[in-house]
């Protein structure tokens, strides 16, 4: 287990200088922030420091590409260790910041939208491009339910949005190890399928935010996170799906308009990919055994939590859609996926988008 300090309760904002002092991160730090999130909780974290005898300095991002990375690392002044205080943006560019500058971080989620908040890798735009970066671990997580339960509700459809990408991405993964002779790890794959289980058992609690849904949403995540940590790649939480999605956002960067949230991008990817598994992956999910796992399950989950299933509904016109499923696998072919496995065709993209009515 990644050697992560890991707070989640109520007022876990609190235990910041607790958490600093524990772990010996010095004096003097760096808080990164956005508008939103240095409202929410950086200056509250700031001003709590500070009280408490720390040196601090603050940098607020507006997203997450090199620009902001650079302006990070180059901020002047002394610091010993950085707090990342936001959602995926604002703790991706912590992580790689810190990364550059060999520093400690300590990372402070406002959000609930997807897994890679306890994970040693960062999406970063790279010359227009998201790329997925390798990191060193955070020092540590803290997670302040009284501020995540109040997050807003699309965070929470696409935390969850995130999660089911499991379904395909372990899939993609065992084609990887059956057809590549790729390194394949069980029990890993097994603590991910977990995290998913957590979420479809407890559905309704996370649909209402009760305080048992917003825990086991927050669990979840963070279980899947640590996944690919150990791992030391993301491959076991991102497959087919991610790749749709990252063309999505691709297109997106260069065209400067938006779809939908990164989350959002993946559960609607995942329902694509489950489908083209179930028609050309012989070692697809059987039936008997993962009914939740199958297309219809999956679909019934992101309904019930209020989460997007067809690409118009995030402003992706079909068009778009069908062209991001034939050219994703050229996105990252050292990932093998069933797009690798076989490279979809117009009329294998007719036949899943008409199978799911999209």
């Amino acid at each position: 287990m990644p050697p992560l300090e890991i707070l989640v309760e109520e007022d876990a904002l609190q235990r910041i200088p607790e958490v600093r002092e524990k772990l010996g991160l010095g004096k003097s730090c760096l808080v990164v922030d956005d508008v939103n999130t240095r409202i929410i909780a950086g200056n509250a974290i700031i001003d709590l420091l500070r009280e408490n005898g720390c040196e601090v300095s603050e940098v607020t991002i507006d997203k997450p590409d090199e620009a902001n990375v650079e302006r990070v690392v180059v901020k002047p002044g002394r610091w010993s260790f950085l707090v990342g205080v936001g959602g995926t943006s604002v703790l991706d560019v912590t992580k790689l910041a810190a990364y550059r500058k060999r520093a400690r971080y300590v990372l402070f989620s406002t959000g609930i939208a997807n897994n890679g908040m306890s994970s040693k890798t960062c999406s970063i735009y790279v010359k227009g491009k998201k790329e997925t970066i390798p990191v060193d671990m955070a020092d540590a997580l803290l997670i302040d339910l009284s501020i995540v339960s109040n997050a807003p509700t699309w965070m929470v459809a696409a935390g969850c949005g995130d999660l089911v990408a499991e379904v395909t991405a372990i899939k993609d993964w065992q084609l990887g190890r059956d057809e590549n002779s790729e390194p394949y790890c069980d029990s890993v794959a097994v603590l991910e399928l977990s995290a998913l289980d957590d979420v479809m058992s407890n559905v309704d609690a996370i649909r209402l935010k009760t305080e048992t849904g917003v825990r086991s949403l927050v669990d979840a995540l963070i279980k899947s996170g640590l996944g690919m940590s150990i791992w030391g790649s993301s491959r076991p939480a991102s497959g087919s799906e991610h790749l749709w999605s990252h063309w999505l956002d691709h297109y997106a960067e260069e065209n400067k308009i938006r779809f939908g949230q990164h989350g959002e991008q993946v559960g609607i990817g995942t329902l694509i990919m489950a489908k083209y598994h179930e028609f050309y992956n012989p070692d697809w999910w059987s039936n008997t055994q993962y009914p939740k796992y199958q297309v219809q399950g999956v679909m019934s989950l992101l309904r019930k939590v209020g989460a997007y299933t067809t690409p118009a509904q995030i402003g992706v016109r079909k068009e778009f859609a069908v062209q991001a499923f034939l050219a994703a696998w050229e996105y990252r072919k050292e990932r093998h996926t069933i797009l690798h496995k076989r490279h979809p065709t117009l009329e294998d993209a007719q036949r899943v988008f008409a199978e799911l009515d999209m």
